[in-house]
């Protein structure tokens, strides 16, 4: 997937999370969040499934929200702990109905909105123009 597809999408990812804010109804917002850099980079290059997406280059891309600066966004982003990047499954929903006591705790399958959602909204809140 080349650098433009991986951002916008990680803009229509973000844009849906923000319209629809449910946790497992969007399919392709799962990610595993206790795998290291290593394995999501391992993840995102050696598999079909799984793509990285990179936070600044959907901050510095097209499909960002105007009204917004960017590099305000990362930083705001990056001081409250979101992560760089996301590798994150695009082929199907993981862990929908699933009773894995690892599901939404921050260190097994995670989906992006219930883990950031309140992050990236602060974030944007923070760097409005």
């Amino acid at each position: 997937m080349t650098r433009s597809k991986r951002t916008g999408f990680f803009a229509v990812t973000i844009g849906a999370l923000m319209l629809i804010g449910s946790g497992s109804a969007f399919a392709l917002d799962c990610f595993i969040a206790s795998r290291s850099s290593r394995g999501n980079a391992a993840a995102g290059s050696h598999s079909k499934v799984w793509v990285t997406v990179v936070v600044d280059d959907f901050a510095h891309g097209p499909d960002f929200p105007p009204g917004f600066d960017a590099d305000c966004f990362v930083a705001e982003w990056l001081a409250g702990g979101g992560p760089a990047s996301f590798t994150v499954r695009v082929d199907k929903v993981i862990g929908g109905n699933s009773s894995n006591p690892n599901l939404g705790n921050g260190s097994g399958l995670d989906h992006i909105e219930t883990a950031h959602g309140a992050l990236f909204g602060a974030s944007l809140a923070a760097c409005a123009l």
